[in-house]
């Protein structure tokens, strides 16, 4: 099933901001003061104004349609809440969105004119090939140096040539000449050694070495340079074995990319920056600069203030301007006061496009320098006041197997009637939640992405040899809430939410569907079960729903695919699980006509989903309890129809195997909308927790959505998803890599999303694609692979949008 396509653009954006009038803003404060006066709690959650004349704003989005009620559930309309209250209290305009001092160890040094990588500072590490287990061990002091040691007889660097040093700005010479060159500064860890320097897997020389330090310098050829990322792989004839170092070949001190001209001149004089004030300024001596590589928002600036002596010079490129030979267009340039200054540069025409953007110090006098107390990308925009009630209320979390966004937003979602999926009670439900249009599960298969989203903790730290298990030093969801006296229940149609992989923690009763008969195991009876235990159990309850219809074998009852036409060959419904197997083997070539039959029992399957939710909530209204509660929908993992050759689940990291959606109903909390920023999943609990008042534990990895919720423009955030053999994708906007097992370049692939959101083109593949953004990619993953086990979000940001607080852990 292809995506849906992009929402149009009059549509209510959850993170859009909007300007109130004077009158507007009066008329919200009394409102405010008579809830208080009240006792009333007012929703707070979305940028958008559903009242009055306080509706008009900068965009022509018409205002957010009241709730529409399920057929059948008119008696229960009246005593529905209206539409909620976007909240108007605003604090001052905030401008700031991206740090960039913050943001240095993503940034590239640049010296003299050449791209320098110093592997005695462990800034390098973002020019490392990028892979699941590095074979380079960096900051290791050898013969007096500081260096990256290669254990093994490989190494391998990705090496972008772009701004003043892409291949078409720099041609050969006449006389043939390459423009480009590079410098190895390089000791052997035994006699005479050997290796071969390849230039992506095309050899370019072979050099003897020696137990002492030697710069050796090669030229790149024209022919093999190319725009964007580039793979250097050093392969030594042999490993040695130190006492202290262990299995190792060689070290390597310094590499250096530059025009022939300025490699012939010399190493770099210029030092590196040094980092001052606890990390909150930087100095960079003459000749030294940094680049940074993100997509820029739109109506962007770039605040920054200065001082020193000697001159400060900005510029900016983007992937055409590289490919055209083009110089980096110069945005600023100033002589520096040792008294300060500060100045502003519009970045409003780079908005949306990924941009290189690089800062250099000038000045002939060798004592030059600059001090950076600020560099920052900012754009206007207000964020609300948080008044939201947050005290111990219901929490219902109905986890969905299998179901993919596209099953449920259908393309009608762009229209002006809201969640129009097919599906009665869950459109509902859409249209009065906040959906979260760029959700991902954090794995593709339903164990891992249970512990995870239920812990806060990624994959991996689950993973052993024998599976998924849960460690009871983790904390779950449950546990927290179990802590804050709630009756804790599971109700799961997938029997390895069990108590052996540690998935049950801090449930009081767990209950299990897993008979061999469909209809013993379906939503019908799962919710059915939850509609009871409602009626049992003691406020508050916590109750976590596995559902997992809406995966192999596909075998709804019969009555709900009556109409649905037999093809010749179509596989039995409940041996379908049999036929995902044979399609994954090649055993099966299914053609249109027989996929088509498969995917109609699938709808068929979320169509009972659909009429037991409709069950379930109903009991909820009834009991005048469901406009107080938290109810969520998510989905675990999505599911293959042959988009990319497989099916089922569990096998991939393409999209439908691992966007699921997300809906949040919690009036009394969120306002209706959709969330357009890429989340995934290891935020969920500690969103939960936010809004329920809870302290989340130490132990979770991610953070609140809320502050997300309410920020007309978030910064940009590092989403991720893995499978069980190590593979992994990381997300940041509309760009995506996915990293599989391996140390060469065929284990990257790269997709931009909204151009090619059925990822037909891999722009790893394509020569002179995807070059900012791929390094943009791959400095984020390669902090975050290096300290996946212990980062936290709430400290560190994501890889995308570092915090201050990550350079100063580190000491970077």
């Amino acid at each position: 099933m292809a995506p849906p396509p992009p929402l149009r653009a009059s549509r209510l954006r959850a993170n859009e901001p909007r300007t109130l009038g004077l009158e507007a803003i009066a008329g919200a404060r009394l409102l405010f003061v008579l809830a208080a006066w009240l006792g009333v709690g007012l929703g707070m959650g979305l940028s958008v104004v559903a009242c009055g004349d306080a509706g008009k704003a900068e965009s022509d989005s018409p205002p957010a349609p009241a709730p529409i009620a399920a057929s059948g559930e008119a008696k229960a309309e009246a005593a529905r809440p209206p539409t909620m209250l976007a909240p108007v209290a605003r604090v001052d305009s905030e401008r700031s969105w991206l740090d960039l001092i913050a943001q240095r160890p993503l940034a590239l040094d640049q010296r003299e004119g050449r791209l320098v990588a110093d592997f005695g500072r462990p800034q390098s590490r973002v020019l490392l090939a990028l892979a699941p287990s590095s074979p380079w061990e960096l900051g290791v002091e050898v013969d007096g140096r500081r260096a990256a040691l290669l254990h093994g007889r490989t190494g391998s660097f990705d090496l972008p040539l772009d701004g003043a040093l892409s291949p078409a700005a720099n041609p050969p010479a006449e006389d043939g000449t390459p423009g480009l060159a590079l410098a190895i500064t390089l000791r052997a860890l035994g006699p005479k050694q050997r290796v071969t320097v390849l230039w992506d897997e095309q050899p370019l020389t072979n050099l003897t070495l020696d137990e002492t330090w030697q710069r050796r310098t090669v030229s790149i050829p024209t022919e093999f340079a190319h725009t964007g990322e580039n793979r250097l792989r050093l392969h030594f004839a042999r490993v040695e074995s130190l006492p202290e170092q262990g299995e190792a070949s060689a070290a390597v001190a310094m590499l250096e990319v530059g025009t022939l001209e300025a490699i012939r001149a010399g190493a770099p004089t210029a030092e590196p920056y040094a980092v001052l004030e606890g990390g909150e300024a930087l100095r960079l001596g003459a000749g030294a600069g940094l680049a940074w590589y993100f997509v820029p928002p739109p109506r962007a600036r770039l605040h920054v203030e200065v001082r020193g002596h000697g001159g400060v010079e900005l510029r900016a490129s983007t992937d055409e301007d590289h490919r055209r030979g083009k110089a980096p267009a110069r945005l600023h340039q100033e002589a520096l006061r040792e008294t300060g200054s500060s100045f502003e540069v519009d970045l409003a025409g780079y908005g949306g496009v990924p941009t290189r953007l690089q800062l250099d110090v000038r000045g002939s006098d060798p004592t030059a320098f600059a001090r950076f107390d600020r560099i920052e990308v900012q754009v206007e925009r207000s964020r609300p006041v948080d008044r939201r009630d947050r005290k111990v209320r219901d929490l219902y979390v109905v986890a969905l197997e299998g179901v993919r966004p596209d099953a449920l937003f259908r393309a009608e979602l762009g229209s002006e009637t809201l969640g129009s999926g097919g599906h009665e009670v869950i459109d509902e439900f859409l249209r009065e939640a906040l959906v979260f249009e760029r959700a991902y599960s954090l794995g593709a298969a339903a164990v891992p992405s249970h512990a995870a989203w239920l812990s806060s903790v990624v994959p991996p730290t689950h993973l052993t040899v024998r599976g998924t298990f849960v460690a009871e030093r983790q904390t779950l969801l449950s546990e927290l809430l179990e802590r804050s006296s709630y009756f804790n229940s599971v109700f799961t149609a997938n029997g390895d939410i069990q108590a052996e992989r540690g998935l049950t923690q801090g449930f009081a009763t767990t209950q299990a569907f897993t008979s061999s008969a469909a209809r013993e195991r379906n939503a019908l009876a799962v919710l059915g079960a939850v509609e009871a235990a409602v009626e049992a159990r003691p406020q508050p309850r916590f109750f976590y729903t596995v559902l997992n219809d809406p995966q192999a074998p596909y075998d709804p009852p019969r009555e709900v695919v009556a109409e649905v036409k037999v093809p010749e060959r179509a596989p039995v419904p409940h041996l379908t699980h049999m036929w995902v197997g044979r399609v994954r083997l090649g055993k099966v070539l299914p053609d249109e006509t027989q996929l088509e039959y498969v995917r109609e029992l699938y709808r068929g399957e979320i169509r009972v989903v659909d009429q037991a939710l409709g069950s379930f909530l109903a009991e909820l209204r009834e009991r005048g309890e469901y406009d107080d509660a938290i109810v969520v929908l998510v989905g675990v993992h999505g599911e293959e129809f042959f988009e990319h050759g497989g099916a089922g689940h569990g096998r991939t990291l393409f999209e439908e195997s691992i966007h699921v959606p997300v809906a949040i109903r919690a009036p009394a909390l969120l306002a209706p909308g959709r969330v357009y920023a890429p989340v995934d999943l290891l935020d969920l609990a500690p969103t939960l927790a936010d809004l329920l008042g809870l302290e989340a534990p130490s132990s979770w990895q991610g953070r609140s959505w809320v502050p997300l919720i309410d920020d007309p423009q978030p910064p940009p955030q590092l989403v991720v998803s893995y499978l069980g053999d190590g593979s992994r994708a990381a997300i940041i906007g509309n760009h995506k890599l996915v990293l599989e097992p391996g140390l060469t370049v065929e284990s990257q692939h790269l997709y931009d999303l909204g151009r090619d959101p059925a990822e037909l083109t891999d722009l790893r593949r394509a020569e002179g694609a995807g070059g900012i953004a791929l390094r943009m990619l791959l400095s984020a993953t390669s902090w975050h692979i290096a300290h996946e086990s212990e980062w936290r979000r709430t400290r560190w940001g994501t890889a995308a949008a570092l915090t201050a607080d990550f350079g100063i852990d580190l000491g970077l």
